[in-house]
């Protein structure tokens, strides 16, 4: 006789005494229309699509707070730089090198043209100071 041993079977759900601790606060499973299940449906909220306007509410808090809790986990992966790193440190340092050829003149900045133009000024100075004198 073969008995039935259970080889897998779903663990039981422990839930939290305080959730204190948790990462990610308990999800809240609202349920449908909590407020309304004793009172019979009225034609007037049926029609105004009262119904359906909290229905919706509903489902977009619980998809949002199911792309918030999706998005925690995930790294997007970098394929390239996982590639990169498994080659040959001399293909790697081929592909990095500078081009030949002559080198890009350099680009001015905000504080080199402070500079010019103080220089500018001083030259100025002085040689009005010598006519003077």
């Amino acid at each position: 006789m073969i008995s039935k041993i259970k080889i897998w079977s779903r663990s039981p759900l422990i839930p939290a005494r305080d959730h204190g601790s948790a990462i990610l606060p308990p999800a809240d499973r609202p349920e449908p229309i909590p407020e309304l299940c004793e009172e019979r449906p009225v034609m007037g909220w049926l029609l105004g699509w009262e119904y359906g306007r909290k229905w919706l509410e509903r489902r977009e808090e619980i998809q949002r707070h199911r792309n918030m809790v999706s998005k925690f986990g995930k790294i997007p992966a970098d394929f390239s730089w996982w590639l990169n790193q498994r080659r040959p440190l001399f293909v790697r340092l081929q592909r990095f090198r500078s081009k030949p050829g002559p080198r890009p003149r350099k680009q001015i900045t905000a504080f080199e043209m402070a500079q010019r133009r103080r220089e500018a000024q001083n030259r100025k100075l002085m040689e009005s100071q010598r006519k003077n004198q």
